[in-house]
């Protein structure tokens, strides 16, 4: 399977991030995948969106109340170590990463953990908490590779070390072109309780070694749950 090297996949994916380029706007727009209607009804029926095109399987139905977000709390914020995806099977490791030497975003080595923005915003806390996946690798596909499956009211579950859960709930999923993603809106400040999801996805252009685009998943908190 023809696929980037992990150092050029997710490092290009994460927008060559700093603190200095968040007031950055991207110059082309986005590309809409899904949005939750807050005018819609409550309960909603589940069908995957993006069909994967190695695995044609009918729609997966699934429905969901949507979310109910709790007051601001900087004391809600948790250090993630488990994520879990009941939509698209997804049960992994989280690393707390920081930086490159770049001043960019650094990303799981492998193709199998997910990374947390360590200098960010926990999970949990107001502002946006941000994670990054791959989508593939040259063994095959990655732990986001069906993130783009996800549509609003789908839930993720982050657990600390205690097994202190918190769930948020989908949003919406918006695809950016490469390096104009919004990364003050990603990343920045945020007077809600955010956590946001990125991997590459679009098509592969081969001559820049990477995907021609970024997906974000951005999501809210529902109301916690501790164990």
């Amino acid at each position: 399977m023809k696929r980037i090297l992990l150092s050029i996949t997710l490092g290009s994916l994460v927008f060559f991030l700093s603190y200095t380029l968040l007031n950055e706007e991207p110059e082309e727009e986005a590309r809409v995948l899904s949005t939750l209607d807050t005018n819609s009804a409550q309960n909603v029926e589940r069908t995957d969106s993006v069909k994967n095109n190695s695995n044609e399987a009918g729609p997966v139905k699934k429905s969901y109340e949507p979310a109910v977000t709790v007051p601001a709390n900087n004391n809600m914020g948790i250090t993630p170590e488990r994520i879990e995806i009941p939509a698209i099977d997804v049960n992994a490791p989280v690393q707390a990463l920081g930086y490159t030497d770049k001043g960019g975003m650094a990303v799981p080595n492998n193709l199998t953990d997910v990374g947390w923005f360590e200098p960010g915003t926990k999970p949990g806390s107001q502002g946006n908490a941000v994670l990054a996946g791959h989508v593939d690798g040259r063994s095959g596909p990655a732990v986001f590779f069906d993130l783009k499956k996800l549509i609003p009211g789908d839930q993720i579950h982050l657990y600390n070390k205690d097994g202190t859960k918190r769930t948020f709930i989908v949003q919406r999923l918006e695809a950016y072109p490469f390096e104009n993603a919004p990364l003050r809106e990603i990343f920045g400040p945020a007077n809600h309780q955010g956590l946001n999801l990125i991997t590459c996805t679009g098509p592969y252009d081969d001559e820049a070694s990477t995907y021609s685009e970024r997906l974000a998943v951005y999501t809210v908190l529902d109301v916690p749950q501790e164990s």
